[in-house]
């Protein structure tokens, strides 16, 4: 077993550079999709800065100056925030995230229970992908293996609509 001491910390040696660079795709990859989300997030809080302003000047040309003060505040806010979005980094942006989640934890939680049934609701109402097993499988296929759902496992395969259904 010794004899293979030289050979094993080769591999050995191999194996912890190639787990890097793999670590390291991955952190770039995750940070690329992150600021294109960002970017495009930026570019959508802008317009809505727009539209702000143009409001705003709707109401001044109704002579309506308290909701024309207020569209200007939201979209002086929505613009800052629409620049803070494009002039921080990741890291400086979870920074803040952590500073701001332990001044004020009660809100953070509750921002963070807000976006959690946010996203839910998103990818629920997203339409669903066939996956390469359902795609594979024919209706006259033979396989033993059945790929449509059981009503015992989906509760919502019946055909009577869930009372979350009807409440939306």
């Amino acid at each position: 077993m010794n004899d293979q001491g030289p050979h094993h910390e080769t591999l050995k040696q191999k194996g912890q550079h190639s787990a890097e660079e793999v670590k390291d795709a991955a952190r770039e990859q995750a940070e690329s999709a992150f600021y294109s989300q960002c970017d495009n997030a930026a570019k959508h809080t802008h317009t809505f800065g727009t539209v702000l302003k143009n409001a705003a000047d709707e109401f001044d040309r109704q002579d309506q100056p308290f909701c024309s003060e207020q569209a200007r505040k939201l979209a002086d806010h929505t613009e800052r925030f629409s620049q803070h979005l494009r002039d921080k980094d990741l890291r400086t942006l979870c920074r803040d995230a952590e500073e701001y989640g332990r001044r004020e934890p009660a809100l953070f939680i509750g921002g963070a229970i807000a976006a959690g049934f946010l996203v839910t609701r998103f990818l629920r109402s997203s339409p669903a992908k066939p996956s390469a097993s359902t795609t594979a499988a024919s209706p006259t296929s033979t396989s033993p293996i059945s790929t449509a759902p059981t009503s015992a496992a989906t509760p919502a395969a019946s055909s009577e609509p869930s009372r979350h259904d009807q409440l939306l």
